[in-house]
């Protein structure tokens, strides 16, 4: 009675799985890369502030004009040998009065603590309205909009030095005051 009882559960459970069939549908193809170490962005500018500073409503001129230019470096050191020039990506959230020029978009309020350009994040702080921040080269003043490359600098001895300017750029007919601040994180890119 228990032969038959198991040979039955074998023949059923056999059936139900003869259904299914293997078959060769594509193929996955994995590429990559294995790379040197990268070079290592020196303290002082791997996470800094760039106070562009306090500009008048009334410096603005129209839609695109830009006012209070302040200069700001990132430097490498530490560079591989197999890298020959660097150049900078700056990501952020881009302004949503300008979508597709690649302006960085002004954010959270806060307020100023004094006269070295460190924010607090207290009070009850109002952001500019009508503006935005925009990034150039500083050796050539193109603009490098967000998501793409800025120019590539030579790598030398294994440093190098990229040299920007941000600017307040107007992206409303109307600007109103108030505080413009934006963080923007960057990735470096590396050739051969």
């Amino acid at each position: 009675m228990k032969l038959n009882v198991i040979a039955t559960s074998l023949v059923l459970s056999s059936a139900l799985f003869s259904g299914a069939t293997l078959a060769a549908d594509g193929t996955v193809h994995f590429r990559g890369e294995v790379i040197d170490s990268t070079c290592t962005v020196t303290t002082d500018t791997s996470n800094q502030t760039v106070n562009i500073g306090r500009v008048s409503v009334k410096t603005f001129a129209g839609i695109d004009s830009t006012a209070s230019v302040k200069d700001f470096h990132i430097r490498l050191e530490g560079c591989p040998a197999t890298y020959t020039q660097a150049a900078v990506r700056f990501d952020g959230t881009e302004d949503k009065d300008t979508i597709g020029k690649g302006y960085l978009s002004i954010g959270t309020p806060v307020n100023e603590d004094g006269t070295d350009g460190e924010f607090t994040g207290s009070g009850d702080a109002i952001a500019a309205t009508g503006v935005a921040i925009k990034l150039f080269n500083l050796s050539d003043d193109t603009a490098i909009p967000l998501y793409n490359n800025s120019k590539y600098v030579a790598i030398a001895d294994g440093k190098a030095d990229m040299g920007f300017k941000a600017k307040f750029v107007q992206t409303l007919a109307t600007v109103t005051p108030g505080t413009a601040n934006a963080d923007s994180q960057f990735t470096i890119e590396y050739l051969k």
